[in-house]
């Protein structure tokens, strides 16, 4: 009798012990910041030394969500000969070899997405072994996920994707419709959370890009639309869609460039590395001066900023605005102009260059409402609040690469205070490689 009762005790207490959930040994890492909660967290190929020279399709990358280590988004991408992320098919060979984990490439996966750290118990319940762990630490908080071999989960989630018969953008956040023919070419960009405008949760008249030329007393200015640019090669990943096509450019019968675009979306961003030629030829000009703006539809009434000028707000569609706006400028050290639009939207431009191409950057802000000419084409009838950036004494004879970089999302101003997601998209999240 005393040896069932023994038992009896035993098989309820080991049945009760495996009812315990599992937890981690930390609470989950707060919130990120509105900078960091768009953030791609970006780890070297040469950081995992582990996983250098072997297939990327073998290993998961994964976090602690609840009690147990679960599959999140991420790819791993190649580079190509310039530095950006090769896209098969594309214009660009491959650096080394396609699918091969080497020095330059990128693991890459949401900073938002990464968890607490995991504790013994909930590495033993997991499926395969751990290879790596990535850590975040800043801002007395931790983050983790684990590169993972030998286990079949993969997240199901993707971020962002491009649909290169139709030119249009799917991502958690926004849609937006290209010309599948010519993707300098915008029309509805609609944002998920934006509301109370009555083009509402469209937000965008149309993106512009001038190109302004003199050859003497000669002059010609040509329009994103008139640029002969061919999309060759779009690759989806989990977290981003990279978006590849090729662009030669004349113009006064000069031979302007030999470029690309390497266009690339994630949840909350848009990115346009443009890897250009610029011959010598080009210095012939005159004079050359490039822009490239967004032109906004309903957003009167929002507060403007640029990396240097005043910390008060310019307010658009306001007289006073056409007036005021030479003072808000930026520089290459300081390559930021942002808008807020007090309708749980924000948006940042950012102007990114190689070392090599220094051309004389400043800030563009045209209001039909304070004075500004009207800037077509326009799809909305008087729309205004027109802002980006303007290019001038541009270089020659040298290749290169620019970005064109824009970063949007709720409350990005945190209040009135522009500098705090500026100073995080500068400085991203340092990753250390346990």
């Amino acid at each position: 009798m005393r040896t069932k009762t023994v038992l009896a005790s035993l098989f309820f207490t080991c049945t009760t012990s495996a009812l315990i959930p599992i937890v981690s040994a930390e609470p989950p890492p707060p919130e990120p910041s509105p900078g960091r909660q768009l953030e791609v967290t970006v780890i070297k190929g040469k950081q995992l030394p582990k996983l250098l020279n072997m297939e990327a399709s073998n290993y998961s990358v994964m976090a602690v969500i609840g009690d147990r280590l679960e599959a999140i988004p991420y790819q791993f991408d190649d580079k190509n000969t310039r530095g950006l992320t090769f896209v098969p098919g594309g214009k660009l060979p491959v650096e080394g070899q396609a699918g091969i984990i080497e020095d330059n490439d990128e693991l890459v996966l949401m900073y938002k997405d990464m968890g607490a750290k995991a504790s013994l118990e909930i590495i033993r319940a997991l499926t395969g072994n751990i290879i790596s762990e990535l850590e975040i630490a800043e801002k007395n908080s931790k983050r983790y996920a684990y590169i993972v071999e030998g286990n079949e989960e993969r997240s199901e989630k993707t971020y962002a994707s491009y649909d290169i018969k139709t030119g249009l953008v799917s991502t958690e956040t926004y849609s937006l419709q290209l010309d599948p023919d010519n993707i300098l070419v915008w029309s509805d960009w609609n944002i998920k959370s934006l509301a109370d405008t009555p083009s509402a949760p469209n937000v965008l008249d149309t993106m512009k890009i001038r190109i302004h030329a003199r050859l003497g007393f000669i002059k010609a200015t040509i329009h994103n639309s008139l640029v002969p640019i061919r999309t060759l090669a779009v690759k989806n990943g989990p977290v981003r869609a990279v978006v590849e096509a090729d662009a030669s450019l004349s113009i006064l019968g000069i031979n302007l460039a030999k470029a690309g675009v390497s266009t690339t979306f994630t949840s909350q961003t848009i990115e346009y590395p443009v890897f250009a030629a610029l011959p010598n030829a080009a210095g012939a000009l005159s004079s050359l001066d490039i822009s490239v703006t967004l032109d906004h539809v309903d957003l009167d009434g929002s507060r403007y900023r640029t990396a240097l000028g005043p910390e008060e707000p310019l307010i658009t569609a306001t007289k006073e605005s056409g007036k005021l706006k030479e003072n808000y400028t930026m520089d290459l050290d300081n390559p930021w102009v942002s808008i807020s639009s007090g309708k749980n939207w924000d948006m940042y431009f950012f102007f990114f260059h190689e070392d090599n191409f220094l051309p004389t950057l400043n800030a563009v802000y045209n209001d039909a409402k304070a004075g500004s000419d009207v800037d077509k084409p326009e799809r909305y009838k008087g729309s205004n609040t027109e802002m980006g950036i303007a290019l001038s004494d541009i270089p020659v004879g040298l290749e290169t690469s620019l970005h064109c970089n824009l970063y949007f999302g709720p409350d990005l101003w945190q209040g009135n205070n522009p500098e705090i997601a500026a100073n995080d998209i500068l400085n991203p999240a340092v990753v250390m490689v346990n």
